[in-house]
């Protein structure tokens, strides 16, 4: 019998979910809850967000599976066992969901969804002028699986989309900026600026108040990367002023967002409680399955996380 420990960061509510589609695909498998001294038997854990210290008491833990693509919420426990490897979940799924939350919040605040929403509630038959979306300037940071699927989908729409990362990322079907200098480029000739980012020391407030300042008046932010990512206090500022005409978000440096937080009463930041890709059962156990069977057969798993890259 193979234990998986399992953790989803919501109080397990998916827990009988992920147990009847992995037992479904191999019936030697056994599912239990992070939270049960029986998980201290297992050799594999399924989880996100875990408790700090938890995994460490695992002795028999041979592989970390992130419950998503992201692994950030990993490196926060400092007492996470170092020698035990890491794999993310690669879903082309989820990539195609993300890629829609995103068309969808980029088109509905392009074609001023929010102003008509507004009129229907004051019964007001009011028109704005359309906005000229061909070749208009989109810049995607972070442009791996999503980010490419995301630039592409973009494209296909007639807008003018560049991609941003530090390294040069071979044969994508859209320009590259790269490094510093790329990310400087971006910020003064974008009018759209989306980020996917991973979150590692390097992107940590990378979209700070500089950063606001030198986009152009009037642009538009997206972050389904990670809240950490964002100065959240410089992008409220840049939205309150009328530099940036408003944004839409994913994630945050808190979650849930607070009760208290201004995010809540402005009307131009768009505000998403992080789902814009979920990970879906069906279509992930089949990698979990490979996972496991490639470890227990003396193999390396695909999708390895870089511990030095931190993804």
């Amino acid at each position: 019998m193979t234990l998986i420990a399992f953790h989803d960061g919501m109080e397990n509510t998916s827990l009988d979910k992920w147990r009847y589609h992995l037992t479904k695909s191999d019936s030697k498998i056994s599912l239990i809850a992070l939270s049960d001294s029986k998980a201290n038997d297992a050799e594999f854990a399924l989880v996100w967000n875990p408790p700090v210290g938890r995994l460490a008491e695992l002795k028999n833990l041979k592989l970390i599976c992130s419950l998503g693509q992201g692994v950030d919420h990993l490196w926060k426990d400092q007492k996470r066992p170092p020698s035990v490897p890491i794999i993310r979940l690669v879903d082309p799924n989820m990539s195609h969901a993300l890629s829609q939350w995103v068309i969808l919040v980029l088109l509905d605040f392009l074609r001023d969804g929010p102003f008509y929403r507004e009129n229907k509630l004051k019964r007001e038959f009011n028109k704005l002028t359309q906005a000229n979306t061909i070749a208009m300037k989109v810049a995607i940071y972070g442009i791996g699986a999503i980010g490419s699927l995301v630039a592409q989908n973009l494209h296909s729409l007639q807008f003018d989309v560049s991609g941003w990362a530090r390294t040069r990322k071979n044969q994508l079907p859209f320009k590259q900026e790269i490094g510093k200098h790329g990310f400087e480029n971006l910020l003064h000739s974008s009018l759209i600026h989306i980020c996917l980012l991973p979150l590692t020391e390097s992107t940590k407030n990378l979209f700070s108040e500089n950063a606001f300042n030198r986009m152009p008046k009037g642009s538009y932010f997206i972050n389904a990367g990670r809240g950490e990512q964002v100065d959240e206090m410089a992008l409220l500022q840049a939205v309150r002023s009328g530099h940036l005409s408003g944004a839409a978000l994913d994630v945050f440096c808190e979650e849930p967002l607070p009760v208290s937080h201004p995010f809540w009463n402005e009307k131009k930041i768009s505000i998403w409680p992080h789902v814009a890709a979920q990970t879906d059962p069906a279509t992930t156990i089949e990698q979990i399955l490979k996972a496991i069977y490639a470890v227990k057969s003396g193999l390396a798993p695909k999708n390895l996380v870089d511990p030095n890259r931190q993804y």
